[in-house]
Order: structure tokens, then sequence, then C-alpha cells
């Protein structure tokens, strides 16, 4: 459901009563009682003793990740406002052997947006970025191209992602699709845009103010937007499987082949009044669909994925290749054998089979669901929406600093929640979005978290305010995605999955 749906609005008047009744409570209330308040709470390893605990995540997160074809996990579990276990399992480089350890970094991408609302908050105690004023107003020029939307986006729009820019931070689109304030959309480029805003009002590079506003007062020491080149080579490298970029980049190349083949086809027929297709009719189809694709995936997912697709594609491709150029090789071989070491005459060899070929790559698909390696992102390369590095320890920092409400206070921090719009239902659950988090509120509690969604890299950051607990996950693979929705669910005790709306 959608931010402005009134189709259902004697149930949502009816919820949003609930929810009045239940924030005024949690604003009292929230982070504020003891552990020994909690005791009736059965829900999850955390109630478990310590010990057990332990053995029971690293059973179930070994075995997992053995089943997954994840290469590394690092985890942070906090309990009653601090870290009470931090581990990591496997290695960094799927290719290597530099074990997982919890401050080992990760591409974290949106798992910075909490982290980024926390510091934007300790700006607006300060009164230097105000959170119901235009974020334009603190800007000498308008960073947003329509002039209406830059005088109207507030803080609180970009954090509850209510701003109207989009998700498309690899191309740096700062369109906007509707008004500010009326809908919701995910959008990476409302924190880029922040970003820029921070760093205006600070005049610092926004590294430098995240490093003095929060990474330092909250001994996050090894985190940064930017980090030195010489430690890129510490960083998990994410991991996919291997057809993933292959068919990211042959499916549609494929798709949008046979599609312009059939249009050259009626072209042929119905213009150029041919019954037969000729060689050349259709070259214009054969170079144009990897274009196609390949502009596909760069506006999908970016220029790094659009590399990372074309390099396994082509190396694919070598391989059948060189593999059918040998079998043909053998064939021919073996032939002058059986004619004794002489060639019959008047027989063609062709050098290509396309049965070798076709034998070739069905046997490739055995090996399709190895985990290979994504490239390193600089170490310079600097994105407010996706250039992150962090730890599971420095997270769980994090996480325990906001359950104890350090630099901000606690009403500060509980208006970050509290504050919060209902932008989907569904399934027994309302997902909401507050100031930096997203929330979701099920019979089984109200969880505040937020994912890293970075190709490759798997994470999840949720937050129990009820016990004061919390936990980070990250996996430096794509199928690392159900891996850390399932250790969060074990530890809290709640339902999973955490969906972005």
């Amino acid at each position: 459901m959608r931010v402005g749906d009134i189709s259902w609005m004697p149930q949502r008047a009816l919820h949003r009563l609930r929810l009045v009744i239940a924030d005024v409570l949690l604003a009292l209330t929230f982070f504020s009682l003891p552990a020994a308040a909690l005791d009736d709470h059965s829900g999850g390893m955390l109630d478990w003793p310590q010990e057990e605990m332990v053995a029971a995540l690293d059973d179930f997160i070994e075995r997992r990740m053995e089943q997954l074809s994840v290469p590394g996990v690092a985890i942070a579990v906090v309990s009653d406002g601090r870290i009470v276990f931090e581990k990591g399992y496997g290695v960094a480089d799927a290719s290597g052997d530099q074990p997982v350890t919890a401050n080992t970094l990760f591409e974290v991408s949106g798992i910075g947006f909490p982290l980024q609302a926390y510091a934007a908050m300790t700006m607006a105690a300060e009164g230097k970025l105000p959170l119901d004023e235009p974020l334009s107003r603190v800007l000498q020029s308008h960073w947003v191209p329509n002039k209406k939307a830059s005088e109207a986006i507030t803080l609180r729009h970009v954090l509850t992602h209510r701003s109207g820019l989009s998700n498309w931070v690899w191309i740096g689109s700062r369109s906007v699709s509707f008004k500010p304030g009326t809908d919701y959309r995910y959008s990476g480029m409302g924190y880029v845009y922040l970003a820029h805003a921070m760093a205006v009002v600070e005049k610092k590079p926004f590294d430098r103010l995240m490093r003095e506003r929060l990474f330092q007062p909250l001994g996050m020491s090894s985190s940064g937007y930017v980090i030195p080149e010489a430690l890129v080579g510490e960083v998990a490298r994410g991991h996919d499987a291997l057809w993933v970029p292959i068919m990211a980049l042959a499916g549609p190349m494929v798709l949008i082949f046979v599609l312009l083949l059939a249009a050259t086809m009626l072209f042929v027929r119905f213009v150029l009044q041919r019954l037969k297709l000729k060689p050349f009719d259709v070259v214009p189809a054969a170079v144009a669909a990897p274009l196609l694709a390949g502009l596909l995936i760069y506006y999908q997912q970016g220029g790094w994925s659009l590399l990372f697709s074309i390099g396994y594609f082509g190396v694919w491709i070598a391989v059948v290749l060189a593999v059918t150029a040998a079998l043909q090789y053998a064939r021919f071989v073996i032939g002058l054998g059986w004619q004794d070491g002489v060639v019959a005459r008047g027989r063609r060899r062709e050098p290509f089979s396309p049965f070798s070929f076709t034998v070739v790559v069905a046997f490739s698909l055995f090996f399709m669901s190895w985990q290979v390696p994504l490239p390193a992102r600089d170490g310079d390369d600097f994105n407010a929406a996706l250039s992150l590095r962090s730890s599971a320890h420095d997270l769980g920092l994090f996480v325990a600093s906001f359950i104890n409400g350090d630099l901000i206070g606690v009403n500060a921090r509980a208006r970050m929640v509290t504050e919060r719009v209902d932008v989907a239902t569904g399934q027994g659950e309302v997902i909401g979005a507050g100031l930096g988090f997203l929330t979701r509120e099920r019979a089984d509690g109200l969880t505040v978290w937020q994912p890293s969604d970075r190709v490759g890299m798997r994470g999840l950051l949720v937050i129990e305010p009820a016990r004061r607990s919390g936990v980070v996950v990250l996996s430096n693979s794509d199928s690392g995605r159900i891996l850390v929705h399932e250790v969060a669910g074990h530890l809290l005790g709640v339902e999973t999955r955490w969906q972005i709306p």
C-alpha cells in the first residue's frame, strides 16, 4: 500500500489510533527498561545462556554457509545496549585464505543510511539542519534541478524516503517522481542529496564529517566512505554465482536480438519485399543487442556490474570456444589415426562444429554455481549511498550507541522510530519509514532495520527496541541474503524476512 491510499480508511484510522497510543508509551519508555524487566520474553536465541547461543550460532552459520555457498560472514550481537558476541566465519575472498573476523571490512551500502541519519540528527539538534525546513535553504544553488521540488524537500522527507528522489544511485539521477511528502519511494539518491547538504553546512568533505561526528565518538575506527588504497585489499570481496553475471548480460542480449531479428524479418518482408534474409540483414540486430543489453545493466545496476558481467561473459565464451576448438582438433587427430595417417581425398572437415559447441555449453552449466569474486571498489570512489565500508564490530558499536542514546539523547533517538510513516501493510505486518530506519510492526513486536543490498554483499541490521537488543549480520555473497535474515530471525525470535517496500 502506498502513502495516500485511502481505500481502506476505517482500518487505517483504527490502526493509526493504536499507533499513536503505542508511540506515546514508547516515547516514555523507549530503551529504558532494565534487562530484568524483560525476563518474560521467550523469543529467540538471545534468551538462551550465552554459551548455548554461541554454540548454536556457530553450528547454524557454518552449516548454512556451506549449503548456500557463502564464502564469509561476520556477526555482532547486542543485548541490553552492549555487544555480547561478535565473530567472523569463512574467508574474505573465495580465491584466498584471509579469514573473516568481526573487524573485517565489508561494503555495507544501505546500512549506512541510519548512520548518516544519526549524524544528521546531531546537526538538527544544533540547529544546523532543521528537520522540517527545505534542505535547499542551506545551499547556494539548487542540487535538485526541479526548483519547485528543491524548495520543498526537507530533512524529514529524505530520512523517511518521501523526497520523490529515485534509487538510481549508480547513474546519479536527480529526477523527482512525485510531490515531496505525498508518497513513499525508497531512495538512495535522497541520502546522496543529504550528504551534499551536510558537507556544505559543515564546510568539509562528507567522509571527514562522518568520521568527526559519528565514527570517532563511537569508536568506529575502521569505518569510512573513503579508505586508503592500501586497505582495499583487506575489504571482503563480494561474490556471486557464475551464472548470474553471465545471464545478466546473455539473457537480455538474446531476448533483444530475437525481438530485433523479428522486426528485421518483418521489415525485409513487407518493406523491402524479400522473402529471405541476407547475412547482412542480421548485422544491425547482432550489433545492437549487446549494446542495448549493456546499457540496461548499466542503468539498473551501475558500471561496476556491467564490467563484471562483460568480463565473466567474455571469459565463459572464450573458454567454451577454446574447448570446442580442442575437441575439433582431437576429432581431426583421431580421424587421421583411423585412416592410418592418410586424409581421404575430397573429404571436407568443418572448422566449427555446432554439435561440439552445444555439448561444451551444456557441460559448462555444471560449473555455473561456482562463486566468483566481484571487482573491488576503489578506495577513493566516493558515493554516500554506496561506498561505506564498515565491520560487524563497528556496526555493533553503532547499534549499542543508538540503543543507549549516545550523541543525540534519548528523546531524539526515540523520535527516529516513533515519528514514522506507514508505507506498506499485509501478511500481518506494517512496514514503516522512520527517521533513517525502516520499521516493521508485527504481532511479535516492533523492529527497526536496514538492509545492505550491494551486489555480492548482503547484510542486515535489526534492532528490537523493547529488549534493547539488536544484531548485525554481514556476508560477502548474493546468496547470503537468505542467511542474514535467518540469523537475525533466530536470534531475536521474530518472523523473517524484512523486505524493502
